[in-house]
């Protein structure tokens, strides 16, 4: 009895009641009466967002500084600047002949000495130039001044002498490139740029019996000794004809035959202006 009293559902309170099949077929139709509910559906995102979504990240500006790198210092000498161009400050040096340096263009030049001597062609009087100044860089790069001053000139035109620094001071080390200016500030330039300028580098090498020999044969092998050795003997002895053939033929060398027959009157005076 307690079975079959199980298998039945009261459908109202003692008025009908159903077997436990019947009520199974009753809630299957009622579920299926049920109206569909369809699942939702997401909404479409706006086309801005869906640009924004598809583009590629965009990587943050890079802040960091890149650092300035210098360019490398030649791997040789650049040409040496011998002549010198017109005056630029009004003053009195006004004629176009240029002041030469009496060096070949192309380096090396070389010397042995530790204080080589450059000498310079200038066709200006002392009264025509105010002051002039002699400075030396050191290595390609010319980050180091070895030497600077001031000069007066001899009170003639003519080739003068300049110690690459005088004795005295430091001497150049061997095997190191050294870059020498020489200026000249006319009478009258009041400003820091110089009228004229010439420009060369010099390199110093051990002195060797063979090297001694080419000197003293007034060869353009050690250029700078054997130009200042050969100008001092023949400024003692200016009618020696075998020492003037020698000049000639050192000057022809670097295309300055023509100032073959000019005085040699000396060297420069350092320190100070002409007044």
């Amino acid at each position: 009895m307690l079975e079959e009293a199980s298998m039945m559902v009261c459908i109202s309170a003692g008025q009908r009641c159903l077997g436990g099949v019947a009520l199974g077929v009753a809630l299957g139709v009622a579920i299926a009466l049920i109206p569909a509910i369809p699942p939702a559906i997401p909404a479409p995102l706006p086309a801005s967002l869906l640009r924004q979504s598809s583009a590629p990240a965009t990587p943050p500006p890079n802040r960091t500084r890149t650092p300035v790198t210098l360019p490398p210092p030649p791997a040789t000498p650049p040409p040496n600047r011998t002549r010198s161009g017109g005056s630029l400050s009004g003053g009195t040096c006004l004629r176009p002949e240029p002041m030469v340096a009496l060096v070949p263009v192309e380096n090396p030049v070389l010397t042995t000495l530790a204080h080589p001597t450059v000498l310079v062609y200038v066709p200006y009087t002392a009264a025509e130039v105010h002051r002039g100044e002699v400075s030396v860089l050191v290595g390609l790069d010319e980050r180091t001044r070895l030497y600077q001053a001031r000069f007066t000139l001899p009170e003639t035109p003519g080739i003068v002498s300049i110690s690459i620094p005088p004795v005295g001071t430091d001497g150049l080390p061997e095997n190191v490139p050294h870059h020498w200016y020489v200026k000249l500030y006319c009478t009258g330039n009041l400003t820091a740029t110089a009228d004229l300028t010439v420009d060369g580098w010099v390199q110093r090498v051990p002195a060797t019996p063979e090297r001694s020999r080419q000197i003293e044969a007034s060869t353009p092998d050690v250029w700078y000794d054997a130009l200042a050795q050969l100008g001092d003997r023949l400024r003692l002895s200016p009618q020696d004809g075998e020492l003037r053939e020698r000049w000639r033929n050192l000057l022809e060398f670097i295309g300055s035959a023509n100032l073959a027959e000019e005085n040699l009157v000396g060297p420069v005076q350092m320190g100070g202006d002409r007044n």
